[in-house]
């Protein structure tokens, strides 16, 4: 059975393993042990309640019980910008009117902003493509976290989604911008980011506006746009509740999108009741159950049926996976 918790230490081996699946694009999740057992040991503290500063970081993996191996992995950022600077382009609008010859022009301006700091934040996220069909309820697993402990995070919630590439792998827009102020690869930059070393963005990014009139066309066109394999992913974030503001990433220009916390889709839909065990088999199709508890936070997709009282009938496999007795509070996602 797949269920979703916290990380535990013991997942390190196979967090690595996920990371060299997904590629050097994934810096959020690096192929470096000491990186990733950093990230393990502040997922943990945030999951003990230990840390309140607004550096909480909440790592949750995808575990196949049934050969005790994590496929997937998911993780909320409680604030950005806590530590360092979360710089975006706003891509804005500019109209210049001349009354000797009566002419109107309309420029569009990239515009460095911080406007997204102090937000909390999903991202870390790759399944194992052999588990493909069970990401859209590993993402929807965070906003089940983030409806039930509100006060571990901001009221608005961020999701960053990587840029369009070419069919060489290269960012039009890294090359008409990025390369030429960084004198770097786009890989090298994205990996000083990832291991939280951006400060120098503050130090070498251009603090004036880029008119994109002056940019290729091909950079252009990417702009705002996502990554082939991140459409769906964008469809799925618009369905939640989250709206694209033409703010963009400031490497990639990949859209950033905003989303209020208790406006999301399935965090409206949070409904409870007490576990009872099913005698007879459920007709229901599967949504998601979650533990209420912050420490012991775990999640199953799984039928279950309301009796007259409204306890929460379910699987006594589902039960034990959520690692929890009969009588628990639960909490679900209603279709």
């Amino acid at each position: 059975m797949l269920v979703i918790r916290p990380v535990a230490k013991k997942d390190l081996e196979d967090l690595l393993v996920l990371s060299r699946k997904a590629g050097d694009g994934m810096t959020s999740l690096p192929d470096c042990p000491e990186s990733m057992s950093k990230k393990i040991e502040l997922s943990m503290n945030s999951f003990n309640g230990e840390i309140l500063d607004g550096s909480d970081y909440f790592l949750l993996v995808m575990e196949d019980t049934t050969i005790e191996k994590v496929v997937g992995a998911a993780g909320v950022y409680a604030k950005t910008g806590n530590r360092q600077a979360f710089y975006a382009y706003r891509l804005m609008s500019l109209t210049h009117y001349s009354h000797s010859i009566s002419k109107e022009v309309r420029s569009e301006l990239l515009h460095l902003t911080n406007d997204y700091t102090d937000c909390s934040e999903v991202g870390t996220f790759f399944l194992d493509p052999d588990y493909r069909g069970n990401g859209h309820w590993l993402g929807k697993s965070r906003y089940l976290l983030m409806g039930q402990f509100k006060e571990r995070f901001a009221p608005y919630v961020i999701a960053e989604l990587r840029g369009w590439v070419d069919k060489n792998g290269k960012s039009p827009f890294w090359e008409a911008i990025g390369r030429q102020f960084f004198e770097m690869d786009f890989d090298q930059a994205d990996h000083l980011c990832g291991i939280g070393s951006n400060q120098f963005i503050t130090e070498l990014m251009p603090k004036h506006p880029i008119y994109t009139s002056l940019l290729p066309e091909s950079a252009r066109q990417a702009m705002g746009k996502p990554n082939q394999a991140g459409v769906r992913a964008f469809d799925l974030l618009i369905d939640e509740g989250f709206e694209y503001e033409k703010v963009i990433d400031i490497f990639d220009g990949g859209p950033l999108l905003k989303g209020r916390v208790d406006q999301l889709r399935s965090v409206r839909r949070i409904d409870q009741g007490l576990a009872q065990i099913a005698t007879d088999k459920i007709a229901s199709r599967a949504t998601l159950v979650a533990t209420s508890q912050l420490k012991n936070f775990r999640v199953v997709h799984t039928p279950i049926a309301r009796n007259g009282n409204g306890d929460i009938k379910l699987s006594s496999q589902a039960l034990e996976a959520l690692n929890c007795n009969v009588g628990s509070l639960l909490r679900f996602t209603q279709h």
